[in-house]
């Protein structure tokens, strides 16, 4: 019986263009033994098989014309292989999972999108296109209208978070956002990822924020945003503001969190504003108490303590830790916290 230890990437080629030896691989794949390290060490071998580009047209073609298409996946992800064969299977329908899992040639991506619509490859060619600077942006602009929506705008939500090359397909990007925002909650929700990353990236400014805030002015967005750590001051009081002109509840509960999350961070942190923090029972309110020196110790033990609550490992491990680094220190002269600990935005 062949088993994992029989597949060798320098004969397996060799033996999959022998019958005998093909037909016993069949058998040992139906065993009722069989386990997935078999078809695990042939995927692997497969990619990496020592063939020419005639041998693996031979072996795919003939596991497809007996029953046997799934052993077909290595060979298809094979460096050698042709890249017409490739369109020749993409166009037959044929082994479609492994071509669509392909990073390329780009040819291959294209003709997966265009008869297929298969979502790996949306989203690969759509990522790959974005990011290509020649590339221009018409060309990406018209990609992103015909397959942004595919699997629930999979390709939205993964441009949301990406830096394009040239910079003039951001602007193609998020006029596809604006105008999936408007269809239904998929681009509403790429709209709020898109706007955190504004917030939060090294290459973002307020500006371009403020214009995106002014299209995407839902609730959701700004939730989304109050929920975030924005080290950009200039970012993060642009959000607050925009927050405190809302009269969403949405906008005023994640602002109101907002606050909560400064305050237990705070270094001028009092027993009474510690103990109304406490009482919120909100995971990342106590996080932060917990890892704030300036919390009084009968908080920190009552943390140290906590158990079946979301949370309830880092905040108990946290206040362990403060109670540790606080032994002995007066309660007007505890360690300051650390700036990192507090929420900037």
């Amino acid at each position: 019986m062949i088993t994992e230890d029989d597949v060798d990437p320098a004969t397996l080629a060799a033996g999959m263009l022998r019958p005998a030896w093909r037909h016993g691989l069949y058998r040992a794949l139906e065993a009722q033994d069989h386990t997935a390290a078999l078809t695990n060490a042939l995927d692997r071998a497969a990619a990496v098989a020592r063939a020419s580009a005639a041998q693996l047209r031979q072996i795919v073609e003939t596991v497809v014309r007996e029953g046997h298409e799934e052993l077909g996946r290595g060979f298809v992800h094979h460096p050698d292989i042709s890249g017409e064969y490739l369109l020749e299977l993409c166009d037959r329908g044929v082994l479609t999972d492994a071509l669509g899992h392909r990073a390329g040639p780009r040819g291959l991506l294209v003709r997966m999108c265009e008869v297929h619509r298969y979502p790996e490859a949306v989203l690969t060619l759509g990522l790959e296109l974005y990011r290509d600077p020649a590339v221009p942006p018409d060309e990406f602009a018209a990609f992103v209208r015909q397959y942004g929506g595919v699997s629930r705008g999979w390709l939205l939500r993964a441009l949301a978070e990406t830096d394009p090359d040239p910079a003039l397909k951001l602007t193609a990007y998020e006029d596809a956002l604006t105008t999936a925002a408007a269809a239904g909650d998929t681009g509403r929700e790429a709209a709020g990822f898109h706007a955190r990353y504004l917030a939060t990236a090294p290459s973002g400014d307020a500006g371009r924020l403020a214009r995106f805030l002014d299209r995407h002015p839902d609730a959701h967005v700004l939730a989304l945003l109050l929920e975030s750590s924005v080290p950009d001051p200039v970012r993060g009081e642009l959000i607050a503001a925009r927050a405190r002109e809302s009269a969403d509840p949405r906008v005023s509960d994640a602002l109101r969190r907002r606050e909560q999350r400064r305050e237990a961070a705070s270094a001028s942190l009092d027993a009474e504003a510690a103990a109304e923090l406490a009482a919120t029972g909100l995971a990342d309110v106590l996080a932060l108490l917990a890892a704030n020196p300036r919390t009084p110790r009968p908080i920190l033990r009552e943390l140290s303590t906590r158990a079946a609550s979301p949370g309830a490992r880092a905040i108990r491990n946290a206040a362990a830790h403060t109670l540790r680094l606080t032994r002995g220190h007066p309660e007007g002269h505890r360690p300051e916290p650390h700036q990192q600990d507090g929420p900037h935005a």
